[in-house]
């Protein structure tokens, strides 16, 4: 039997401690998050994916973390700072538009500024004060419930182009529906048709006052983005004003 040599022992312990004290104590910190110019990397995703992009501007000196393993949430990272929309096509992981409608800021509700209180419309006019994200308005309604009881109030863009009400569909059980009494369908929004469970809630306060029976449809959380929409089920009852330079709309019933 061969004889075992004691400093054939203590050289591969040597050499096992020096690999240690090279390779340094494992590390404990974490790994932080890639952050990037806004701006610069919206321009390059939309030239690589081919999708357009409005309100850019309004990102210009932003940094965000450049993370996420679909390019929807690579863009809700992007965008964490801002409301945004995001628009895909129907059916399709893809993006087809993104629009930025303005940094976020605390959210308070704009006032009533009166109802037919010095208004060329008339006594039956509402006028609301509006909130600016970029060119657009978005003014706070309260959605009322199926059960009648609680009404949620929603800070909502004024969208001409979208054919009814259009709320995220987190806000499904909190209105009381349920989904079997929800209409599968698409929509008409400013920024194309999308998919969305449409049902009507009793009704919506505009202000002061109470608008019944008004048509809404649910649509996906991350296909809206932050901002629920204004859409013509309930602004098509009035004539409509807006007033950029006093951020105010006015609304006189049809």
């Amino acid at each position: 039997m061969p004889r075992f040599d004691p400093r054939l022992l203590t050289a591969v312990c040597l050499l096992m401690v020096g690999l240690v004290q090279a390779q340094g104590p494992a590390s404990t910190v974490p790994v932080q998050s890639k952050r990037v110019e806004v701006a610069a990397e919206l321009d390059r995703l939309s030239r690589e994916l081919n999708f357009e992009v409005r309100g850019i501007e309004q990102t210009k000196g932003a940094t965000a973390r450049a993370d996420g393993e679909s390019i929807v949430e690579r863009l809700h990272l992007l965008l964490e700072d801002f409301d945004h929309v995001i628009v895909q096509a129907p059916g399709a992981s893809g993006v087809e538009r993104v629009i930025i409608l303005g940094e976020k800021a605390a959210s308070v509700p704009p006032p009533v500024v009166g109802e037919g209180v010095g208004s060329s419309a008339g006594a039956d006019a509402v006028v609301l004060a509006t909130q600016r994200r970029g060119s657009s308005h978005l003014v706070t309604l309260g959605v009322e419930g199926v059960s009648g009881g609680e009404i949620i109030q929603e800070s909502m863009l004024i969208d001409t182009g979208a054919d009814r009400v259009v709320l995220p569909v987190s806000l499904i059980s909190s209105l009381g529906f349920a989904l079997d009494a929800l209409q599968q369908q698409q929509v008409q929004t400013a920024n194309g048709a999308v998919d969305a469970r449409v049902g009507r809630v009793p009704a919506i306060w505009v202000g002061p006052r109470r608008i019944e029976n008004v048509e809404v449809a649910f649509i996906d959380d991350q296909r809206l983005g932050t901002t629920p929409l204004a859409g013509m089920s309930l602004l098509g009852r009035f004539r409509m004003t807006i007033d950029d330079e006093k951020n105010q709309l006015t609304l006189v019933p049809k």
